[in-house]
């Protein structure tokens, strides 16, 4: 009798186990890699809520979420900058716990990726006042296809540590409701820079999103006329459109 008492004891213990496992299993270890985009820089310098954020937040009200960050990210981080912290295996503090970048990497789940835009703006003499001027069209191209290059070799360095999903974001205008004489060059080059970073994405096995039309057609999005970033309107969309993508082809 005192035998069977303990068999199903165990098998208690045993069910309560499983349980646990495949709910822990259905949630999300999310992290956020990149650029002031990650971060959520807002249109008058200062960190707020951005695109991550909404996802998180998305997730959580769902009970969805195990963990998520967005202090792997930086504002103003070219894609060297990324890379370079995998390589040297950066680390930060949540409630007084380290955690290391490729342990993140290796935990997570979804993986969003804004990272580029700097090292385009660079060349195109772009900064917070949104001047610039083109002198030699071919170079910025050229400039391009070297930035795409640099993302192949920060995929294939993430891919080596995470297994599950990874998305992609694209490059918006910033400057579309300018009358610069640039602009339609310009215009022409984000979309080049778009077409390459899907083909990169596909590589991978990525998720590419598309936020390039999300600004065109709402050009209020970007609320300070001397500042590149995203209002909360603004990251609120792109939020969105990740979301989307999430319902569709991650939680299927």
């Amino acid at each position: 009798m005192k035998f069977k008492k303990i068999l199903l004891l165990i098998g208690l213990l045993l069910s309560i186990f499983i349980i646990y496992v495949i709910t822990i299993d259905k949630k999300i270890y999310y992290v956020a890699l990149g650029d002031s985009l990650a971060v959520g820089q807002n249109p008058y310098g200062a960190i707020g809520y951005g695109y991550s954020d909404y996802i998180s937040n998305y997730l959580g009200n769902n009970d969805m979420l195990e963990f998520y960050t967005k202090k792997f990210s930086n504002g103003g981080y070219r894609i060297t900058d990324l890379k370079r912290d995998i390589e040297d295996n950066k680390r930060i503090l949540i409630d007084d716990k380290e955690i290391a970048i490729k342990q993140a990497l290796a935990k997570s789940d979804i993986i969003t990726i804004s990272i580029g835009v700097n090292d385009l703006f660079y060349k195109l003499g772009i900064t917070n006042n949104i001047n610039f001027y083109i002198e030699r069209i071919e170079d910025i191209y050229q400039y391009i296809d070297e930035i795409v290059e640099d993302l192949d070799n920060l995929l294939k360095i993430i891919r080596t540590y995470a297994n599950e999903d990874i998305i992609l974001i694209g490059y918006y205008n910033p400057i579309v409701s300018l009358s610069n004489k640039d602009a339609e060059t310009v215009e022409n080059l984000f979309s080049y820079g778009n077409e390459k970073y899907k083909e990169i994405a596909d590589v991978y096995n990525a998720y590419y999103i598309d936020i390039y039309s999300i600004f065109k057609n709402h050009p209020e999005y970007i609320s300070n006329p001397l500042d590149v970033h995203p209002s909360l309107e603004g990251y609120e969309a792109i939020a969105h459109k990740i979301i989307e993508l999430i319902e569709e082809k991650i939680l299927d």
